[in-house]
């Protein structure tokens, strides 16, 4: 809920001069958000696909324990959600993106010298892992969940599609570069991103709209103000569309806990990641499987990534009008259907149409979070994300993990996409159940 105030929380802001004041300044920081979630998709969120097989083979480890930490990372990240969600929620998500992207840049520089597997371990998982999620799934996503309300899914999909390009544009240069020099110096580049691209944007991100005197997405505080006074026969269809953004409830975390529609939208995730990151970690081991090089292999990858970006923001454009089960469910049809192609031919034509509709599919991934949102409030937000993440923190790890042992065991791929694919269809029942909640039980008795 948006406080009721005559007067900002601080003295008004005057954006420096490399940002316009006739622009909302949410969209300034949505905009720098997105510069670093470019970055942080390519070298964190996608490249354990690209480093899967060189590290293994540099190391001298076989595909599952390889497999076993980069999955590890994703976990970690995951189980650690509830408390960096509290963090965020009581100290502030810069805070805590400062502290994530030091701590991702230097774990790239001692993943990049690793001698051994233990060294390497502790690269990605003390270092690496912890950062980046700290960083950039928990913190960034809630800043931006703060600074938007009638557009949260709009501007979700913006950071997210941004995070999608960042990797189209940069994982063919990363495959290049372990091709021509190796793995190492792709790993540098990552320290080089979060050190010395991320780190100095930070100061350009503020808190909340409500710290330098504003609303969220720019709304006229006397228009809410007005809003909020009106009598139920003075309320015209703007006015109800102001009530519903600017004045909705902050659902406590209990509250939400106790509402079907939070253990629905639990499980959907749950179900979503368990049919994914198998998936996306092996893909291109994947493709080699069906006997492509590696270079095709990484094409047809890049172009699963590319589609992503135009999906995310037509979907991120639709999202805040269009009911959201629908959209979770109808997305999740169109990653099962491209699941079965991946399984049903080794043609390159059907592996690039299995490409282009698994990444369509990804749009629906701002939907997800904004859910969160749009049911429960802003005031909680990274903390309910943070048990939502821990909810699937063990499919992180054993999921790739089983796919990498399955093929060692068995020189085959196609007992973890079956995997992948019922997992999908769990996920699409969850989704459809999804309604919005009933306010507390303390607003209907006010």
């Amino acid at each position: 809920m948006i406080p009721d105030q005559s007067e900002p929380e601080s003295p008004p802001f005057r954006p420096s001069r490399f940002f316009s004041s006739r622009i909302f300044y949410g969209w300034w920081v949505l905009g720098v958000i997105s510069c670093m979630a470019a970055l942080n998709n390519a070298f964190f969120d996608k490249s354990p696909a690209l480093f899967l097989i060189p590290v293994g083979a540099s190391l001298g480890l076989n595909r599952a324990t390889t497999s076993l930490i980069f999955s590890l990372g994703r976990t970690e990240g995951a189980l650690n959600g509830p408390v960096v969600g509290y963090l965020v929620d009581r100290f502030g998500a810069r805070k805590m993106m400062v502290i994530g992207t030091v701590m991702a840049g230097a774990g790239f520089i001692i993943f990049a010298f690793s001698p051994n597997v233990w060294v390497f371990a502790l690269a990605y998982l003390g270092f690496v892992s912890l950062g980046a999620t700290m960083a950039f799934q928990d913190s960034a996503t809630s800043m931006v969940n703060m600074w938007f309300s009638r557009y949260r899914v709009r501007a979700m999909s913006i950071r997210e599609a941004s995070g999608n390009l960042g990797s189209t544009i940069l994982i063919p240069v990363m495959t290049l570069v372990i091709v021509i020099y190796d793995w190492r110096t792709a790993a540098l580049m990552g320290a080089v991103a979060y050190l010395v691209l991320i780190l100095p944007l930070m100061p350009f991100l503020k808190e909340s709209p409500e710290s330098i005197g504003l609303l969220p997405d720019g709304a006229n505080r006397d228009a809410v103000q007005r809003a909020r006074e009106a009598t139920a026969q003075t309320r015209t269809s703007e006015i109800q569309r102001l009530r519903r953004y600017y004045d909705g409830v902050d659902f406590g975390v209990k509250e939400a806990l106790h509402t079907s529609s939070f253990w629905y939208l639990l499980m959907g995730t749950m179900f979503r990641q368990v049919s994914r990151v198998g998936i996306d970690l092996h893909y291109v081991a994947i493709l080699q499987w069906k006997e492509l090089d590696l270079s095709v292999a990484a094409l047809i990858f890049t172009l699963r990534l590319g589609m992503n970006v135009p999906s995310k923001l037509i979907i991120g454009y639709f999202g805040d009008r269009v009911s959201k089960p629908a959209i979770l469910t109808g997305g999740m049809i169109l990653y099962t259907l491209g699941l079965v192609l991946l399984l049903s031919s080794g043609a390159v034509w059907v592996l690039v149409l299995s490409a282009i509709i698994s990444g369509m599919s990804e749009g629906i991934t701002p939907v997800n979070w904004g859910a969160i949102g749009d049911y429960f409030g802003r005031r909680h937000y990274a903390t309910l994300r943070g048990i939502i993440n821990l909810s699937y923190s063990w499919a992180l790890l054993s999921v790739p993990f089983a796919a990498g042992w399955w093929f060692d065991q068995h020189a085959s791929y196609t007992v973890p996409v079956v995997v992948s694919a019922v997992a999908s269809v769990a996920s699409i029942v969850f989704y459809a159940l999804m309604r919005q909640p009933k306010l507390p039980d303390r607003i209907n008795s006010e």
